[in-house]
């Protein structure tokens, strides 16, 4: 008897955390054999993130559009919508350019910030050595405090964590600056890699996007180069 599939209000159930724990666990299992779960459950999150960080900032509306009539009214939200996609897209921009950097409700001010989780999911080089520069620096900015940081590969973006991976001397980097490295073991199955392939020092874990949402439920930011 084949699995019973997961729907799309399921997904969204699970990541605002309202399934029962049988449900929760049926969706935590297809997700640790579905690569294309992994991704949707990965999108909706980032969706999640973006828009609670947008509503903890909302722009001021100017004075004299309080009381906009009716057509008014659609030029303060489109304002409205303009100042949020800025807010978005710059906020944390100095710390770590050219990345989307979103925050889970725990994790709202510097002061309760326990880490930092970089999803790459991408083979491309220079979205890993974007990934390696946002690694170093975080680093830089919190090296005097103790805040975890990790790396996540899964999907294509697990070739870059091979031994012969052209940012290997970056990967060699970020551990000396005590960078987690984890690839995900499901893509590790479906591309039949073993551990012996993977550069010294990378961690393995079950599901890469199930460490994501994790690590945000621990308190990490997210960011996605």
């Amino acid at each position: 008897m084949s699995a019973q599939p997961i729907s799309e209000e399921e997904l969204n159930a699970y990541v605002d955390e309202q399934l029962n724990a049988s449900d929760r666990a049926r969706v935590l299992e297809a997700l640790g054999r579905d690569a294309a779960l992994q991704q949707r459950v990965a999108e909706i999150q980032q969706t999640r993130s973006l828009l609670r960080h947008a509503y903890e900032r909302p722009p001021a509306p100017p004075p004299a559009l309080t009381a906009a009539p009716f057509w008014g009214s659609h030029k303060l939200a489109a304002s409205l919508l303009l100042a949020v996609g800025v807010a978005i897209g710059v906020g944390l921009h100095t710390l770590l350019p050219n990345s989307t950097i979103t925050r889970s409700a725990g994790t709202r001010s510097a002061g309760t910030l326990k880490g930092v989780v970089i999803q790459v999911s991408d083979a491309d080089p220079a979205k890993w050595e974007m990934a390696l520069i946002n690694a170093r620096n975080v680093h830089k900015a919190y090296g005097d405090k103790p805040i975890g940081v990790e790396i996540v590969a899964y999907g294509p973006g697990l070739k870059m964590l091979h031994s012969d991976s052209v940012v290997a001397s970056g990967l060699a980097e970020a551990q000396k600056n005590g960078v987690k490295l984890l690839a995900c073991g499901n893509t590790m199955a479906l591309t039949h890699t073993t551990h012996d392939e993977l550069t010294q020092g990378v961690g393995i874990v079950p599901a890469g996007v199930v460490e994501i949402i994790q690590r945000q439920q621990d308190g990490y930011a997210y960011v996605r180069p």
